[in-house]
């Protein structure tokens, strides 16, 4: 356990805002990634793992567009993807950012673990169902994270049982951090 706490204490870099494929840092450090729909909470866990404030967090859904990389101890690359869904963006944006998505999962072959988040207080929606099957070629790889366990459930769907057979996952609240050592020990536990 000790290991685990200290090593997500560590320092967390920013390295770049990546907007095409040539942009990517070249970095053998194993990668992990982190997507959802918009106002999912993605920033926030991704705060509440690496217990510091890396990820810019607000109000307004959407605002992740570009794939941004993080140096976490020169041993870990946390790559915070645009989330789908993309509120209050054209058409013509949405399809820039789902090709931008599109490029990062295709390509990065250090690529090691796919955190899909998926919001409890509203269950699973079908984009988040379109998004899974989409990423059928990288299964294997993707762990689901409903978020927000601390808020009082909305509505309910009946995948999401499913899913929950199907693949692994936790349910979590980055703002009491229930949950948040689990992901941890796996995250650690792929280095």
């Amino acid at each position: 356990m000790n290991n685990v706490a200290s090593f997500f204490k560590q320092p967390t870099n920013f390295v770049l805002s990546a907007v095409q494929k040539a942009q990517y840092p070249n970095i053998a450090f194993p990668e992990i990634a982190f997507i959802g729909r918009s106002n999912v909470g993605k920033s926030s866990l991704i705060n509440a793992l690496f217990a510091k404030k890396i990820a810019l967090t607000s109000n307004t859904p959407g605002k992740t567009r570009q794939v941004n990389f993080f140096n976490h101890a020169d041993k870990l690359m946390v790559v915070d993807l645009p989330g789908y869904g993309y509120a209050k963006v054209s058409k013509k944006e949405a399809g820039e950012i789902s090709q931008l998505v599109s490029n990062y999962l295709t390509s990065r072959t250090n690529l090691k673990q796919l955190f899909i988040l998926i919001d409890n207080t509203l269950g699973v929606k079908d984009i988040d169902l379109e998004m899974l099957e989409y990423m059928t070629a990288i299964k294997e790889r993707i762990i689901i994270v409903f978020t927000k366990k601390d808020k009082k459930v909305k509505e309910t769907s009946a995948d999401t049982e499913k899913l929950k057979s199907y693949y692994e996952n936790f349910t979590i609240s980055s703002k009491n951090n229930e949950g948040i050592f689990e992901v941890q020990k796996v995250i650690y536990n792929l280095l």
